[in-house]
């Protein structure tokens, strides 16, 4: 196996920390006033808010944990989520602009994911879920 790359390890540490700060987020938003009246202007409820932001926050950290340890199902995930977190925050946010963000982080990041040096440490090739066998290996 091939050494991590510096690209991966800071992608999967950013997961993280942000999952971290996220579920902070999640717990804290009914008594946060701008959050209130910006799930207000969503349509959408509190409740869903809180469980779309917790499996939003343990997805990461599985993605994270994948990465790290070089699992191919790792970025196929990551870039999976994604794609419906940001169908669903396109329904429910208001503010259809911040959408774009969302679009510009996970093309960066799945950049980052699908490289050669990432395909190495994955050692697995486009959205491969399990790694290649090695010749040696095959039986």
């Amino acid at each position: 196996m091939s050494k991590r790359p510096l690209s991966l390890t800071i992608i999967a540490w950013v997961l993280i920390v942000l999952s971290v700060l996220a579920l902070v987020g999640v717990f804290t938003m009914g008594s946060n006033a701008i959050m209130m009246k910006a799930i207000e202007q969503a349509h959408v409820s509190l409740l869903f808010e809180q469980v779309w932001g917790t499996i939003g926050v343990i997805v990461n950290l599985i993605c994270a944990y994948g990465i790290l340890k070089g699992h191919p199902w790792s970025r196929v995930l990551y870039v999976v989520w994604s794609v419906i977190s940001i169908v669903v925050g396109f329904y429910v946010s208001p503010m259809k602009a911040t959408i774009a963000v969302s679009v510009i982080i996970l093309i960066v990041v799945g950049f980052f994911l699908f490289t050669d040096k990432a395909n190495d440490w994955f050692q697995a090739r486009g959205f491969m879920l399990k790694r290649e066998v090695a010749p040696s290996q095959r039986r």
